[in-house]
């Protein structure tokens, strides 16, 4: 085991969540769902909606938009500012980008909500369809955000594969206008190839169909706002992941199949052994989405610290039945010790 990683025995929910199925499902939805945008609900007034210039990018010459959302924890300016990134089919509205905000607002803490391409119903912003490896457009919002909102301190954190954009961005904006104090990831997708295989696993169907009919819907909503796309017929007759993978990577990115694709943006060898700020990658044993086969051995950088806890399910980390969330308390702790 390298030395920067560590099984932490920091998270351990009551017995009635202990199950990875339970924390992951009951943090989305529900009660907690529910708890969570009751406790936004007194910053959601004072949001403010930012469409970003992302320039353009290898993929097209295209200008591309993204967009976030900006919270002021008060009137008085803050001096950190973090910035969030929710998982792939999540947004801005997700429970855990929201949970997160709150507990970081009450803080002190201002918040940016960032949503990557075709996610947060910003379908209409680009022609092109999103894929996982459009690191370059997010490093240019990261950059357009710092730019136009300026702190003493940045902090990104991302879930999933907002967790994987995150790393990868932080590896690669050494020649950017970008400034970060801390990157935390949570649960992040490590291998598309290792996620994708798990989840066409009998035990995991209903996460494999939960991500399917996330992606088809967001497919129908690119055809609604781009009418000349024609695979609207083609993508009534996909019904599994491997299907809308093999249908849509060779068609509509610069990858010839999908293993190609997958290694692209997969998190592997020295990726991490450079990046602009320390590095806080969290993973659960449990993870029935992201397997931690691994993760021990992905860099010896000083800058790169592994977490493993037992239980956590994907990017649930539930302390109780409130729906109090030790992944918002540890971010919380990261951004304080690394502003010290």
């Amino acid at each position: 085991m390298s030395s920067n990683c560590q099984v932490s025995n920091s998270f351990e929910p009551p017995f009635g969540l202990r199950s990875p199925h339970v924390q992951t499902i009951l943090s989305s939805v529900g009660p907690r769902k529910i708890a969570v945008a009751k406790r936004f609900k007194a910053y959601a007034a004072g949001q403010q909606k930012f469409t970003l210039n992302c320039g353009t990018t290898a993929y097209s010459d295209e200008q591309v938009h993204l967009e976030g959302y900006f919270n002021q924890a008060s009137a008085k300016p803050a001096k950190q500012m973090a910035i969030l990134v929710h998982g792939w089919e999540g947004s801005h509205q997700s429970s855990y980008m929201m949970s997160m905000t709150t507990r970081l607002l009450e803080n002190g803490i201002d918040v940016f909500r960032l949503n990557l391409r075709d996610h947060g119903d910003t379908h209409h912003l680009n022609r092109g369809i999103f894929n996982s490896t459009m690191l370059e457009e997010v490093i240019n919002g990261v950059e357009d955000v710092q730019k136009r909102l300026p702190y003493e301190n940045y902090h990104l954190a991302g879930f999933s594969l907002g967790g994987n954009f995150c790393l990868r961005l932080a590896a690669n904006a050494h020649d950017r206008a970008i400034s970060l104090s801390s990157v935390s990831a949570f649960c992040p997708a490590i291998h598309a190839a290792q996620s994708n295989d798990v989840l066409n696993q009998s035990e995991n169907w209903v996460y494999g169909r939960y991500f399917v009919r996330k992606w088809k819907r967001s497919l129908r909503k690119k055809i609604e706002q781009w009418p000349d796309y024609t695979f609207g017929e083609q993508l009534e007759r996909l019904k599994t992941l491997d299907e809308l993978n093999d249908a849509f990577i060779p068609t509509y990115t610069p990858y010839d199949n999908v293993d190609e694709y997958f290694d692209a943006y997969a998190i592997s060898g020295d990726t991490l052994d450079k990046t602009i700020a320390p590095c806080y990658l969290h993973f659960a044993e449990d993870d029935m989405i992201i397997p931690v086969e691994g993760v021990k051995d992905l860099s010896s950088s000083s800058d790169v610290h592994v977490y493993i806890t037992k239980r956590g399910g994907h990017c649930g980390f539930m302390n109780n039945w409130r729906g109090d969330s030790w992944q918002d308390q540890r971010v919380l702790e990261i951004i304080q010790q690394s502003s010290i």
